[in-house]
């Protein structure tokens, strides 16, 4: 399923890391998430049956609607859901990360199983949303299956591509109007102008992501507003109506600030250190990951080489490796556009030659048809040819009578 191209040019946002670093606390800026998913008020509307006994169009928290739209995915696998419905835990650390991959935050390129082979990817234990067994995948599976997020009846080439299209489908009387994935890729996408609009240009929507000397509280505060008043339609309330009783429709507002998120809470950066701290246990269950991680590695590597064989004399020879090329270390840019310089090569020298093939195959067919068509010459006489060709239309019956008595009846 396409999106819509961000019609604002995007700032930094991917975490970036080398292969085998974990991702910290700070990273995923931890207590943001805890507070967003910890939330308990159950005022979203649960376009599915809740997994959790909630009926069908249920009031759940936005922690059981963001694991529920996940499980609904089209993408998501049977082994994903028995892990989610079977933990709780993992559940919600599995939908932390995935709200990660949903703004972008979490960069593509990154596989968070230490088991992971291709070289395309790079590995990134996550020590604080590991809690439980259970296999993280990696982004581009996360991102794949949020896109394949969508309601009950709703047509994927229809989906809103604007928080316009949002507001229009939701104050139509559709609630919620798509699936919270599709929501946060487009307040994303529009992260300048949801900033302007509702965060009074104090911050970008991405920006609650980012470590910003901003209160993980107020953050979380922030984002749940936005999910509330694009999922619920208060954007049906007049923005010139102030009325305190009706602003109060969003759970999350400030009334203070009528028609806009909450106010944020500024930190100084000794406080914002204070957050996101790694616990003593995370630390050596990261330790732990990036170990099991190069023994993976060892022991591919081993097995890669050839066996060592005993010679004639008893000694055992070198060990050599196999002539495939090590591809643990990423290519360059220079190295990839000249491998595909190559494969673009080869190919067209494959078709070219697929080409000569099938003109050489059609220059036979004709041949042979041609060879077919002519009929087989008679070995005739000199005078009965001659006298054939000179008289062949005067006198056809003398003709056919003086061949008959030379060619010889089948």
């Amino acid at each position: 399923m396409s999106r819509k191209q961000s019609p604002f040019p995007k700032k930094p946002l991917a975490i970036k890391r080398a292969d085998g670093d974990p991702l910290t606390r700070v990273d995923l800026q931890y207590d943001f998430l805890l507070n967003i998913f910890s939330d308990d008020q159950r005022v979203f509307t649960d376009p599915y049956p809740s997994a959790f006994g909630g009926p069908l169009g249920g009031k759940v928290s936005f922690r059981d609607l963001y694991v529920n739209a996940i499980m609904h995915s089209t993408k998501a696998t049977k082994a994903l859901k028995d892990s989610m419905s079977a933990s709780a835990i993992f559940a919600t650390d599995f939908a932390m990360l995935a709200l990660l991959a949903n703004v972008g935050r979490v960069n593509t390129t990154m596989s968070f199983f230490a088991e992971k082979k291709t070289a395309v990817r790079t590995y990134h234990p996550i020590p604080a949303l590991q809690r439980a067994d259970g296999n993280l995948q990696d982004a581009p599976r996360i991102k794949g299956l949020l896109k394949a997020c969508t309601v009950p009846d709703e047509d994927p080439k229809s989906i809103p591509t604007t928080p316009g299209d949002i507001l229009a489908r939701a104050t139509s009387g559709k609630v919620p109007p798509t699936s919270i994935a599709t929501i946060i890729f487009i307040l994303s996408n529009y992260s300048p102008a949801i900033g302007q609009e509702h965060f009074l240009n104090e911050l970008e929507f991405i920006d609650l992501f980012l470590p910003v000397e901003v209160s993980s509280a107020s953050r979380a505060r922030a984002f749940l507003w936005l999910c509330y008043h694009f999922h619920e339609a208060t954007s049906a309330v007049n923005e010139d109506d102030y009325d305190t009783e009706v602003l109060s429709v969003n759970p999350f507002c400030d009334s203070h600030r009528p028609g806009k998120a909450p106010a944020f809470i500024m930190i100084t950066r000794a406080e914002a250190e204070k957050e996101n701290v790694d616990t003593e246990e995370e630390v050596a269950r990261a330790e732990k990951s990036v170990s099991h991680r190069n023994d993976i590695i060892n022991k591919a590597s081993t097995t890669s080489t050839s066996k060592p064989v005993h010679n004639d004399e008893g000694n055992v020879p070198e060990v050599k490796p196999k002539g495939k090329r090590n591809t643990g270390v990423p290519m360059t840019l220079k190295e990839k556009k000249e491998r595909k310089a190559l494969w673009d090569k080869q190919y067209r020298e494959r078709v070219k030659n697929k080409a000569m093939q099938e003109k050489n195959k059609e220059t036979k067919r004709k041949e042979s048809k041609q060879r077919e068509v002519q009929p087989p010459k008679l070995d005739l006489p000199a005078d009965v040819a001659e006298f054939g060709r000179q008289y062949r239309f005067c006198f056809p019956v003398v003709m056919v009578s003086h061949l008959s008595s030379v060619v010889p009846r089948p």
